[in-house]
């Protein structure tokens, strides 16, 4: 912790008089005949999204944020998800890279993501690639649809493309034990579903229509995705899982490799030289910062050599942390 604090205030002292050197003398003007100032130690951080941005989905996909997720295990945030991409919206990378270990969660969040993939891709000509990790399955393998191509390691645990919705009744219980519910509702459907009394048939046939919606969207992402027609989805759409290896058999996935036949897959889909490194894209860029500084012998030295990227890291990002 006490490391972490001199960490801190060497940055801050670095940044205030980069700074104050910017403002008092301006920048060399370039008829001034001076020598080209040398390389920065740090020329390869950049405030804005890397040539290849990665995007780990880590943990039970959910609307809101909660224990970390996103790189941090937990649960993944849809909310923090959409945000990241809405930042590679702003500036754009050649190639998005999805790290997928999930197995799957709310229908709602992993749609919202999957169409905000498609939108990166078609308004910025992003090229995605997803590689699987142990599992990445139902709303996991929809967030993978939406990319240009799929990666998984021969033993990923995939698929899994359905729908539930799982409802207690505890009516006998309760009648054994001298429980009774009362139920005071406006709306003659409010309490449908209610766990105290058996499903009336009406009740089962909205929510089984419920149910069936939600399918059919999931059915046209994968479809959308492979480039295939529907009826050709469906046979594969019974909620079964495969291993990485049959998914390849029947289609679901396009090549077994392991997260570098990823970053190969998308220098090609991109046209990008193979000296591109990925980089991961994620809420505190000041990480990304002290993590550079700590690959240098003179970490000071490369904090004073590194004023545009200093600046960048301190006006662009602090406000987003405080902010957010």
């Amino acid at each position: 912790m006490r490391l972490e604090k001199l960490w801190m205030a060497a940055l801050l002292v670095a940044c205030t008089v980069t700074a104050v050197g910017v403002w008092t003398r301006g920048a060399a003007p370039a008829s001034s005949g001076a020598s080209a100032e040398p390389p920065s130690p740090l020329a390869g951080f950049r405030a804005g999204s890397p040539a290849i941005a990665v995007i780990t989905v880590d943990g039970m996909i959910l609307e809101e944020e909660g224990g970390g997720g996103f790189g941090g295990g937990g649960n993944a945030s849809a909310r923090q998800m959409l945000r990241l991409l809405g930042r590679l919206r702003r500036d754009p990378p050649k190639a998005l890279i999805l790290r997928i270990n999930s197995p799957g969660g709310s229908a709602a969040a992993s749609q919202a993501i999957h169409d905000e993939i498609l939108r990166l891709k078609r308004d910025k000509r992003v090229k995605v690639v997803a590689v699987m990790g142990d599992v990445c399955a139902s709303g996991g393998y929809m967030i993978a649809a939406a990319a240009d191509r799929i990666v998984a390691n021969p033993a990923t645990l995939t698929g899994s493309i359905g729908v539930i919705m799982h409802l207690a009744n505890y009516e006998g219980l309760m009648g054994k034990v001298g429980v009774r519910s009362v139920t005071i509702k406006a709306g003659r459907l409010k309490d449908m579903g209610a766990p105290d009394r058996l499903m009336t048939r009406e009740e089962r046939r909205i929510l089984q229509s419920i149910v069936d919606d939600s399918y059919a969207l999931f059915l046209e992402a994968v479809a959308t995705g492979r480039g295939w027609p529907v009826a050709r989805v469906r046979p594969l759409a019974e909620g079964r899982i495969y291993t990485g290896r049959q998914a390849k058999a029947v289609g679901l996935v396009d090549e077994l490799g392991t997260y570098e036949a990823a970053v190969v897959a998308a220098r090609r889909l991109a046209g990008l030289p193979a000296s591109e490194q990925p980089d991961e894209v994620n809420g505190e860029d000041w990480q990304r910062l002290f993590h550079l500084l700590s690959q240098r012998a003179d970490p000071l030295a490369a904090l004073a050599g590194s004023r545009t990227a200093l600046l960048s890291a301190a006006y662009d990002r602090v406000p987003l942390m405080v902010l957010e």
